[in-house]
């Protein structure tokens, strides 16, 4: 039924109208979610983090809300939050599938390392970014949209085009947020400047990934989205 319905809307012309409304609403959706409950879910992943001696850090998204907004985002359907790769330990899906977090899915690259993890955890979305150290920075990977092809063609072909998002090294703290104590990087300024360019006080309307990523490096790596 469903392939017979994207035939009639791309007979139609359609398609793209169609999913981008699915998308909105499912991210507004989401977004609400967040706002009731993204403070418990947040509060759970740090008593986890905190059984395996993990300091997770709160980045992007997470971070430019606790530090601009006092809260989080409102229109955010996710909270961000960062690992350093070395830190990492071994059972950490089994620890984080104890405390209810369900593994949905990871970013790897070609040669199988793990750079990003899609938790589920009542219907919230974590997201935990794997941080690497190269020299004086730190950096994270994100992959982008195929050149040409849709995702899935791509996952099953030859991956994403990924860039490499660089900040500062820096020694992480416990910080308040909305009554939890909840680590930050030092360089948090220095952080979102580098992420979301100076302007970053400012909140844009209608913000998309083309608004940030100021020190951002096009990498030759490809990358896949593992489902679990």
């Amino acid at each position: 039924m469903r392939d017979f319905l994207v035939k009639i809307a791309l007979k139609l012309g359609l398609y793209k109208q169609i999913v981008e409304y699915i998308n909105r609403v499912k991210f507004e959706i989401q977004a609400r979610r967040m706002r009731k409950n993204g403070l418990d879910m947040l509060d759970a992943a740090n008593r986890v983090f905190a059984t395996m001696n993990m300091r997770a850090f709160l980045t992007y998204g997470a971070l430019l809300g606790a530090y601009r907004d006092k809260g989080f985002i409102s229109y955010d359907p996710d909270i961000d939050l960062g690992v350093l790769a070395s830190e990492i330990p071994s059972d950490l899906h089994e620890k984080m599938a104890q405390a209810g977090f369900k593994l949905y899915r990871q970013g790897v690259l070609a040669n199988g390392q793990v750079f990003e993890e899609t938790y589920i955890h009542q219907k919230l979305h974590l997201d935990i970014f794997y941080y690497f150290q190269e020299g004086n920075d730190y950096y994270s990977i994100i992959a982008r949209k195929h050149e040409t092809k849709d995702w899935k063609e791509a996952n099953a072909t030859d991956g994403f085009p990924c860039d490499r998002s660089y900040v500062p090294v820096s020694d992480f703290a416990l910080q308040d947020f909305l009554g939890l104590k909840v680590y930050m990087p030092i360089k948090t300024d220095e952080w979102l400047r580098a992420i979301y360019s100076d302007s970053y006080m400012t909140p844009i309307k209608n913000w998309n990934a083309k608004d940030y990523k100021t020190r951002i490096v096009h990498s030759q790596d490809r990358s896949y989205r593992k489902f679990f």
